[in-house]
């Protein structure tokens, strides 16, 4: 399922590869996944917004039945049912981009398979070629096939040339030097941790939560920063980046939602006044 959805993805990447190159593709790309998440980000945020409007009730109903978690549930439901509440709408967005970050991780590890779109043969015999060899496994095809690229100028992965998209991080403290990349590409796991700090604390802004959800946005709190970094640094800059701008584009949709929401409900309460 996630290679149908990489060669999907990869499709339009390379739309916009055979008009631009590497990098822009990756920026676009980002640009227009966001935008189309956009009206499930706007459900998310609104639904955020009624749980915590009902959170209060909610709390109540967990302390009033804490020893009764089938009578809590039930209670829950109906209050959920009353308010016209949907709990699960928040986690769409979340779902959804999973399978979405799992595909990245395949188009940016095989470049020539997803967005140049290279028969698997071709690539098998540029890889006995690079490593030298007669034979080669489908594992082998796949794990060099950034080097593959890099070494016969398949697909232009550089940005300038300061940084290949092609490398990772980590390839900053590589002891073998035909490995090493520039210590510019630390920037991006240093982004992800802050992105996801802001992030997390915007989503936190203003909520209702109860003490068992509390306890949960903690560790929370400490390991989305700390998965952000991991995955931005092992993986290839080019995952990295798309990592990076989506959080940026992320915060300032929240930013941007929340004030319309914010002013929605001002209009709402002045309207209730006046009547």
């Amino acid at each position: 399922m996630i290679a149908t959805i990489a060669n999907i993805l990869g499709w339009v990447i390379r739309i916009i590869y055979n008009h631009t190159n590497y990098f822009t593709s990756i920026i676009i790309f980002t640009i227009l996944t966001r935008l189309i998440l956009l009206p499930l980000f706007i459900i998310q945020m609104k639904s955020t917004q009624e749980l915590n409007k009902v959170g209060p009730l909610a709390k109540k109903i967990q302390d009033k039945y804490k020893n009764d978690k089938q009578k809590q549930a039930e209670e829950l439901t109906k209050l959920y049912s009353e308010y016209k509440v949907n709990p699960i709408a928040g986690c769409l967005p979340t779902l959804i981009q999973i399978p979405l970050i799992l595909a990245m991780f395949y188009i940016v590890k095989q470049p020539l398979t997803y967005v140049k779109n290279m028969p698997y043969e071709q690539v098998e015999n540029y890889t006995k070629e690079y490593l030298n060899k007669e034979e080669v496994s489908d594992k082998e095809v796949r794990a060099y096939e950034i080097n593959v690229a890099n070494e016969y100028n398949l697909i232009d992965m550089n940005v300038g040339n300061v940084i290949n998209l092609g490398s990772a991080p980590k390839d900053v403290f590589s002891k073998e030097e035909s490995k090493k990349t520039s210590p510019i590409a630390l920037l991006i796991p240093i982004l992800s941790i802050i992105g996801s700090i802001i992030s997390t604390k915007l989503s936190q802004k203003n909520a209702n939560m109860t003490e068992e959800q509390m306890e949960m946005q903690k560790s929370m709190n400490l390991m989305m920063p700390l998965l952000s970094a991991s995955i931005s640094y092992s993986m290839p800059l080019a995952l990295g980046v798309y990592w990076v701008l989506g959080s940026i584009l992320a915060i300032i949709q929240q930013i941007v939602v929340n004030n319309i929401i914010k002013k929605d409900n001002e209009i709402l309460t002045i309207d209730k006044g006046g009547e």
